[in-house]
């Protein structure tokens, strides 16, 4: 991190952890209290601004100099870090699968992706995030190396030294996911271009070359954290080690849904993506299922994961369907589930063009150019995230949000609610309109009321929901009635709890 960097952050009153190549980051405490937004550097903005009209498969133009220009609209919402696209050098000309707009087929650890922009624009965007106190996170892949060459032809001198010949490598082979072995050491794509070439973590002379490409990346572009693609693909050990040397917090990806596969990823690694929680999270809110699951899965998660604080949890992102493709028309619906994911333990994630609603489907329909959106300040879900972001902000000052677990307090067919620190939230998934499956919905067919018990409120509390600002009053129980704000969520307070939002 540059002098001047340093001198912002500590500006700022932020606590710096110094590293030991002399470097300074934010430790995962402080990243916990930190919400992501995630940019695919290709499709986000243009250096100066106009649209692209481009193919989904290639290159649009997006830029590190037109992800600085956006930082307003990015900041607008409440977030204090972006996750940007791998960096490094990508291989070059179409494949089969289009070419290499999402920066996950590097060739060169050694370089940057010149598409992307200059390392001066890196620096430019990095410093610009820094002087507005928001983190950087970047993508990484240590598993492999792309060649866009048929099996059996791969031209490993192709690629710069150590990784110039099949020493380097393992030997071509197809993954058995039923075996981590093979995980760990077969080809991610090896049955045509582009090849990804499983990199030999087991020769020290390869690996530790790869790790010093990132380490030297953290060091000369002041990246502050990393999210580590196919992390489940290296073997553990050598993520003990890549998290060791790189020295700022690394979420891994551990595609998987069960809890104790996750958690032996968060032991080498400060933090996981949460696959286990979005496998369970969609359903729910959808109105396919109740909130049963989901609300087992919150309170395991809270046993199993070695700090819950510290995973990242999303709704969707570049690798799988849009919440909006599930949800259809009913933003009510992503409104309650983006409420839940800023409240439960752990750092939440919010993919670019959520805000926006964009409803691609799987890749690379999910891959949009935010363009289209005209960078939209007044959109529904824009101004909710805006809210959540200040609340959010609001508990972890109260001082006892962060240490306290997510208590489940009800979960029902269409309803979701548990108490974290000072609030009480409360998510429906009966969306806009009435539910026809809510046992005590009125003879009218307006949407319900839900009783709430067993919070930590005193009773004959006046309580405020921090979203519409209308107030209730527990009973001589403790117990509250939650009004349904027309399928919305409720983020409930005592109301001496004050913020600006409502006053």
């Amino acid at each position: 991190m540059t002098s001047r960097t340093f001198l912002l952050a500590a500006a700022a009153g932020l606590t710096l952890q110094i590293l030991p190549w002399g470097a300074w980051a934010l430790n995962a405490q402080q990243w916990s209290e930190h919400s992501i937004y995630q940019v695919l550097t290709d499709r986000f903005a243009l250096t100066n601004g106009s649209s692209a009209d481009c193919w989904i498969r290639g290159y649009c133009g997006g830029t590190y100099e037109g992800i600085q220009n956006k930082l307003d609209y990015i900041q607008g919402m409440g977030f204090d870090a972006i996750w940007i696209s791998p960096i490094i050098h990508n291989i070059e000309g179409n494949t089969t699968y289009g070419y290499a707009f999402h920066g996950y087929w590097g060739d060169d650890p050694y370089t940057l992706n010149p598409h992307f922009g200059s390392p001066d624009d890196l620096k430019n965007l990095s410093d610009a995030l820094h002087s507005r106190n928001m983190s950087l996170m970047v993508d990484v892949v240590i598993n492999h190396l792309a060649a866009n060459q048929t099996p059996n032809s791969v031209n490993y001198s192709a690629f710069p030294s150590p990784f110039n010949s099949a020493a380097a490598f393992h030997p071509d082979c197809t993954i058995d996911y039923a075996n981590q072995t093979s995980i760990e050491d077969c080809w991610l794509v090896d049955q045509q271009p582009p090849l990804l070439a499983d990199i030999k973590s087991e020769n020290s002379t390869v690996f530790d070359a790869m790790v010093r490409s990132v380490v030297q990346n953290v060091q000369d572009y002041a990246i502050d954290g990393i999210r580590l693609d196919t992390a489940k693909h290296v073997p553990k050990r050598f993520l003990s080690q890549f998290q060791e040397e790189v020295g700022v917090l690394v979420t891994g990806e551990a595609l998987n849904e069960s809890i104790a596969f996750a958690s032996q990823y968060q032991s080498p690694l400060a933090s996981v993506l949460n696959y286990p929680l979005f496998f369970t999270v969609t359903d729910p809110f959808v109105g396919r299922t109740t909130f049963d699951l989901l609300a087992a899965t919150v309170e395991a998660e809270q046993v199993i994961l070695p700090n819950i604080n510290a995973v990242t949890n999303f709704l969707d992102n570049h690798d799988q369907p849009r919440l909006a493709s599930r949800v259809g028309s009913d933003v009510i619906r992503e409104m309650n589930a983006v409420t839940f994911l800023f409240f439960i333990p752990g750092i939440p994630i919010v993919y670019y063009g959520f805000e926006q609603r964009f409803d691609g489907g799987g890749d690379p329909d999910n891959r949009e150019g935010m363009w289209t959106s005209g960078y939209d300040t007044n959109a529904t879900l824009y101004k909710h995230i805006a809210q959540l972001n200040m609340l959010r902000k609001a508990a972890i000052n109260s001082g006892d949000f962060l240490d306290s677990a997510a208590t489940i307090l009800l979960a029902s067919d269409t309803h979701l609610a548990f108490q974290r620190g000072p609030l009480v939230v409360v998510v429906t998934n009966t969306g806009s309109g009435p539910s026809i499956s809510e046992p005590d919905a009125a003879a009218n067919g307006t949407l319900s009321d839900v009783m709430i018990s067993q919070s930590s409120f005193p009773p004959k509390t006046t309580l405020t929901d921090l979203l519409s600002c209308e107030k209730t009053v527990t009973d001589a129980q403790g117990s509250f009635n939650s009004s349904n704000s027309q399928g919305g969520p409720r983020v409930w307070a005592s109301s001496q709890w004050k913020t600006t939002l409502c006053s």
